[in-house]
């Protein structure tokens, strides 16, 4: 791996690094947080499902023992528990409902479905079957009331035409047999108990024998009314008892439904609690995956910390150090220090090797502007003696000429001037030589209007 050698490079990887670390635990988070939401809510669905198998049951129960034909609170379960499942099963993105996320979960959900078709083709038949038998049940009591009124006819009959006490016992015992198939039947429909249906049938086999032998029994024939009202009873009682058998057979069809609810409910509700167990079992292996992810993102975070560390302890070294050469070269002699003097370590920073290099330049052109300094002072010390020792020609010689006050003063002002300028500044020797030029100038005019050249001309 190409290690980073300036120290822009190092931040904007430690930054980009950690930034990157950072973003992905946010996303992260985010995302957990969201599959979460949507686990709970599917979890809170599933097991939704659980309370409406229980509810389905209850409900069938209640509307069979209750004789009543309010299927509300039932069709609302049925119809809740059906799109429940429909949604687990294939999934609904208008609700947040996610198709099944594995293998395990999706086989057991499909279970489900197949105990949920027949149990419901079961329910809706028996919804069918109670709102058939409910008419029969209303007229059963007037059935019975009339039975019993044409048995009571009967003895009342025999005792009219003074048949024996046999006959008038029979009879009576027939009018309280019809009672008793009344209660016991009513009751078996209300309770649905096995012994009040074998009481029933003992009390229709006696009733029905009793009444046959009615029919052919020699004394009885000879009274015609009591015969008339035997065979009216006897009539009446072949539509009753097949009345009687159709409801029975009716409430049979009922109490199969719901023996059969009462054991696939089991079956279903078991099925419907596994699936809430895959469920929650697989949000807790997603939340522990990301957990994991959460705690490698955070590891990897402190590494890039420890080496973000690590690399600022390095860049400050390097820095220090380059202060200390600074210190050096503002507290060292310049006219002795070199390219050479200012090195740093091959392992610094581009940006301290590249700041060393223009101070190691630098530090060498101060070196040779000082030595040029010195050699140009030098030039200057000699030019501005040789300008002494010609001005102190030129005065002498003004001296034999004779010039006037006024141009002398002018002719010393100028001269001190130039003096003044080539001794301030090395830098300046130019000017020097062009006031020079001008005082050279000056002079040759001087001379040529002196007095003494002037006569040199005329002789």
């Amino acid at each position: 791996m190409i290690k980073p050698t300036t120290i822009s490079t190092k931040m904007r990887l430690a930054g980009g690094l950690l930034s990157f670390v950072i973003i992905f635990i946010i996303v992260l988070t985010v995302m957990m947080n969201q599959m979460s939401k949507k686990d709970s809510y599917i979890i809170n669905i599933a097991g939704k499902q659980r309370m409406l198998s229980q509810k389905m049951s209850k409900e069938a129960f209640f509307i069979v023992h209750r004789h009543s034909n309010d299927f509300r609170e039932l069709n609302t379960a049925v119809n809740l528990f059906e799109s429940s499942l429909n949604d687990l099963l294939y999934g609904n993105e208008a609700t947040g409902i996610y198709v099944p996320q594995n293998e395990n979960i999706k086989s057991k959900l499909e279970e489900v479905m197949g105990y949920w078709r027949p149990f419901r083709i079961h329910i809706e038949e028996l919804k069918s079957d109670i709102q058939s038998v409910r008419p029969d049940m209303e007229m059963l009591a007037g059935r019975i009331e009339k039975l019993l009124f044409l048995s009571d006819r009967v003895v009342q009959h025999m005792v009219s035409a003074n048949l024996s006490n046999v006959h008038i016992d029979l009879s009576g015992r027939q009018r309280m047999l019809s009672q008793r198939m009344g209660l016991y039947v009513s009751r078996y429909l209300g309770t649905a108990n096995a012994q009040d249906l074998l009481v029933y049938a003992d009390a229709k086999a006696l009733y029905e024998k009793t009444i046959q032998d009615f029919l052919e029994d020699p004394a009885v024939k000879k009274s015609p009314d009591v015969y008339s009202i035997v065979k009216e009873n006897y009539a009446y009682w072949e539509e009753y008892r097949v009345f009687l058998e159709n409801l029975l057979e009716k409430e049979a069809q009922i109490n199969r439904h719901l023996a059969y609810i009462y054991e696939k409910n089991i079956q279903l509700l078991n099925a419907m609690d596994e699936a809430v167990w895959l469920y929650t079992n697989h949000s807790e292996e997603k939340n522990d995956t990301f957990l994991k992810f959460q705690y490698i993102g955070l590891l990897v975070g402190m590494i890039i910390i420890l080496y973000t560390f690590v690399m600022t302890k390095e860049i400050i070294e390097h820095l220090e150090h380059f202060v200390k050469k600074a210190k050096e070269l503002a507290q060292g002699d310049l006219s002795v220090i070199t390219k050479q003097n200012v090195h740093f370590s091959e392992e610094s920073e581009d940006e301290l090797k590249e700041a060393s290099s223009h101070i190691s330049q630098f530090v060498y052109k101060v070196n040779q502007a000082m030595k040029e300094s010195e050699d140009a002072l030098k030039k200057a010390e000699s030019a501005v003696s040789q300008l002494q020792q010609i001005a102190l020609d030129v005065e002498d010689a003004i001296e034999e000429m004779g010039i006037d006050e006024n141009e002398k003063r002018q002719f010393d002002k100028n001269v001190n001037a130039t003096e003044d300028i080539a001794i301030q500044s090395a830098e300046n020797l130019i000017h020097v030589n062009k006031m020079l030029q001008k005082l050279k100038k000056s002079l040759n005019q001087m001379v040529d209007h002196s007095p003494v050249q002037e006569e040199k001309k005329e002789a």
